[in-house]
């Protein structure tokens, strides 16, 4: 606990208009104990601290700085999830001991407690800090039962605990741990990076790094696709257009420029929703000028499909895969039902003339 006698002393004297000798004086004391008391190098007698207490005219917790805290789990559990996201390098260790010690068996309290001491061993970079957060992580999957945060389970905090490794330099247990613990190759990203890096095993990195830049390629087209739709049923086209601008950025650095590659299609959709959005901004001459791209783009893929994701820049699979959508057998044809589907006349207009072209 933090009290804050010696400055809370200073700011009440100064309120009150009084010097150092003054208080000094009323309180039948030297000039140097209220000097030594404001410095904090000091601290005056309990007697002393009530008379100031009054001569101020507030309590004596008031003065020393002293709050109540309720410490009944709710209370505490909240307390230890606003350290785990508090950069303060206040002492929080004792508040986070005192919980462990009356808790020791509550998974909310183990887990925060885990991050609190994982947190700072990573910014303090202190050893110690971190296998506490290891062994506090352990008790917390024993514990996980009780767990009732759907973003917190079993697997994300083995993947905590894989980081707690990499920060103590343990890199072979951090990755075996990733591995053991990797649903839907969530932890491929993570593990090509530390085997590139901090292993020294390019060769290595480069199945679990391609695996995680495809999945990044349909988590990117969801995340546009699902913002885009927020953004225009909001009619926030502003937003829209900012955002799938951005998203076609996206494309051109992963084109193999030596093959047509299967972006090309996910590209054509855009570049037609762009032209929907800009209609909605009443821009025509640059919604006709989208649809063209979007048409380009699509007959350039129709033209010799190729749906093997090895066409996609810096993936490099040693086993064939490809990749399926519902757009449609070709582009064309999904930015034709893209069109259709938004049920508008203007830009259906705009499409039969550009294919008309």
């Amino acid at each position: 606990m933090k009290l804050s006698l010696s400055a809370n002393i200073s700011k009440l004297r100064k309120e009150h208009a009084m010097t150092q000798e003054q208080l000094a004086e009323a309180l039948g004391v030297t000039f140097a104990s209220v000097s030594k008391w404001e410095r904090g190098v000091a601290t005056p007698e309990l007697n002393l601290i009530a008379e100031m207490a009054d001569l101020f005219e507030v309590s004596i917790d008031a003065l020393i700085g002293y709050q109540f805290r309720n410490n009944n789990r709710e209370t505490v559990i909240t307390r230890l999830k606003q350290y785990s996201h508090d950069r303060d390098t206040e002492d929080v260790f004792s508040d986070v001991e005192k919980a462990l010690q009356c808790y020791p068996n509550c998974f909310d309290v183990v887990y925060y407690s885990a991050r609190i001491y994982r947190l700072r061993g990573l910014t303090q970079k202190n050893a110690a800090y971190s296998k506490k957060a290891l062994s506090l992580c352990e008790r917390a999957c024993i514990l996980i039962g009780q767990n009732k945060d759907p973003e917190i389970s079993d697997v994300s905090v083995r993947r905590e605990m894989a980081e707690i490794h990499f920060a103590l330099g343990e890199y072979d247990k951090g990755i075996a741990l990733l591995k053991e613990n990797n649903p839907c190759r969530l932890n491929h990203s993570s593990i090509g990076m530390v085997l590139a890096s901090s292993c020294n095993d390019p060769e290595g990195a480069l199945p679990f790094l391609s695996r995680a830049l495809l999945d990044l390629t349909v988590t990117h087209f969801e995340i546009v696709v699902g913002y885009m739709n927020v953004f225009c049923k909001t009619k926030d086209y502003a937003n829209a257009l900012a955002l799938v601008d951005w998203a076609l950025a996206f494309y051109p650095g992963l084109k193999d420029p030596e093959k047509q590659g299967y972006m090309d299609k996910s590209e054509a959709f855009l570049w037609a929703l762009r032209a929907d959005v800009l209609l909605s901004l009443c821009k025509k001459e640059e919604a006709i000028n989208s649809l063209r791209r979007a048409k380009d783009v699509a007959l350039h893929f129709d033209e010799s499909p190729n749906y093997d994701v090895s066409s996609i820049r810096f993936v490099f699979c040693k086993t064939p895969a490809s990749a399926f959508d519902d757009f449609g057998d070709t582009a064309m044809i999904g930015v034709d039902e893209f069109i259709k589907s938004q049920e508008k006349s203007e830009l259906s207009n705009l499409w039969k003339c550009v294919r008309d072209e």
